[in-house]
């Protein structure tokens, strides 16, 4: 019997910090490789191409983001089906959760792609693009819609693999992605000079190959679940509803994340110009770095969640959505040390620009001063959406993004300018964290219950 065959066994049986780190670590590795994604080429762009490089790459971050929310409402749904329906011993049934789910996100993917180069420069104007701006923005931000079904089916199969109980292999895909990321970013934008166009062009190929290897693996012998495209036959409307139910809430969060990203980008120019826009998008990149590898133990926690639910074991769901808790806030707590001590020397990275500093070391400080307590709420939403409790999921989610980001990052820049649109990052997370301890005391006491037991 080969370890994926014996995954089954292992993910309802297994010492539980044991287990969680066997899918956190993996994962969070995964997490850095993408982080890769969005370092590489800004770095790579801001030494070729300066700040107005890097602004014009930012200013495409809604739209991306709007492409990775369809990825997240099938890729959570499916993962989290798949998941239970495995713990449960219903292979047939996950198969069925499998190639629907993978269906959706490539039909959402061309769709998506091919609404979006029909207004390119709508799209980045309404996102803040100057006029000087516009020019390369629109570079970019073509080639990556038209590569935008390899991009948006990259995060799915990964996590469906994950979900498989695979968290190497989820890994593997993401690191041999980064890993051609790096290189071709180094050939287009360095030796071929094709600045912004580059690092689209570089992006979506490896993005297209990491999809490639993971899509391989549901072909392999050795796959506990097979892609078979006779359940596509009959296109079952019931699971197609589970998948959106499961996942919609993580994507209502991701396009209100895209809204907050458009009136931050807004905000950011009319009290920062072309500057303060390439802070944001260094800022960004860095926290997919220090904030987004922390998110991973939280998504490495579902298929756990789920499995043990689907097999009758809500006390192992307890004891990992608690474990996960102090992972990520363990992890939290260095990258805040790490965002406080060593702010220029990340920054300088992509930029030495003294006014691109001037704004950016304060900003960046600012923004994580409430990241260790991020950690309970990503954790308790992902457990919800592991366990299928959509409703609650979106409930926290949209609140917490809706009611403590949107309100800070319109009203504070209006008393404290541009340092008001970082400090809307703290209020946001300190106020999440506390309206997250009431969703997580409900979910344990429901999972205590004889009610907990009834998994379908």
């Amino acid at each position: 019997m080969n370890s994926e065959q014996k995954a089954p066994l292992k993910m309802d049986a297994d010492n539980m910090p044991k287990l969680l780190l066997s899918f956190a670590l993996p994962a969070t590795v995964g997490m850095l490789a993408n982080a890769v994604y969005n370092i590489v080429d800004r770095i790579f762009v801001g030494r070729c191409s300066g700040p107005d490089g890097i602004a014009a790459i930012t200013l495409g971050f809604p739209t991306m983001i709007v492409m990775f929310a369809f990825s997240l409402l099938f890729a959570i749904g499916g993962s989290s089906r798949v998941s239970i329906l495995r713990g449960a011993r219903k292979r047939r049934a996950a198969e069925r959760a499998l190639i629907h789910t993978i269906a959706l996100l490539a039909l959402a993917g061309l769709c998506g792609s091919l609404i979006g180069l029909c207004f390119v420069k709508r799209l980045l104007l309404f996102s803040g693009a100057s006029d000087k701006l516009l020019p390369m923005g629109t570079d970019y931000l073509r080639i990556i819609l038209i590569g935008g079904p390899l991009a948006l089916m990259g995060y799915g199969v990964s996590s469906l693999v994950r979900a498989c109980g695979s968290p190497r292999y989820a890994m593997f895909t993401q690191v041999a992605g980064a890993i051609a990321n790096i290189f071709l970013d180094w050939f287009f934008i360095v030796k071929l000079k094709m600045g912004v166009k580059g690092a689209a062009l570089g992006t979506v190929l490896a993005e297209g190959a990491g999809t490639l290897m993971g899509l391989a693996y549901f072909f392999a012998k050795s796959s506990p679940l097979r892609i078979k495209l006779a359940y596509l036959m009959r296109p079952s409307l019931s699971v197609v509803k589970r998948i959106i139910s499961v996942g919609f809430g993580q994507f209502v969060v991701e396009l209100s994340f895209c809204l907050l990203m458009v009136i931050i980008n807004n905000v950011t120019y009319r009290y920062g110009g072309n500057v303060g826009l390439s802070a944001i998008g260094i800022f960004s990149s860095i926290d997919t770095l220090l904030f987004m590898p922390s998110m991973a133990v939280g998504e490495a926690a579902q298929p756990i969640v789920g499995y043990n639910y689907g097999a009758g074991k809500p006390h192992r769901v307890i004891e990992a959505v608690m474990m996960a808790i102090r992972f990520t806030t363990a992890l939290y707590l260095v990258s805040f040390v790490i965002a406080e001590l060593f702010t220029p020397q990340l920054i300088r990275l992509f930029s030495s620009n003294p006014k691109l500093l001037a704004v950016g070391v304060p900003g960046m400080r600012i923004t994580y001063a409430g990241v260790a307590f991020v950690g309970l709420p990503i954790v308790t939403i992902s457990a919800l959406q592991g366990l299928g409790r959509a409703k609650e999921a979106m409930l926290l989610s949209v609140t917490r993004q809706v009611l403590f980001m949107f309100a800070p990052a319109l009203i504070l820049p209006q008393f404290f300018g541009i340092n008001g649109v970082w400090a809307s990052y703290p209020t946001g997370d300190i106020c999440g964290s506390i309206m997250a301890v009431f969703f997580l005391r409900r979910l344990i006491k429901w999972l205590k219950s004889p009610e907990a037991l009834k998994a379908d």
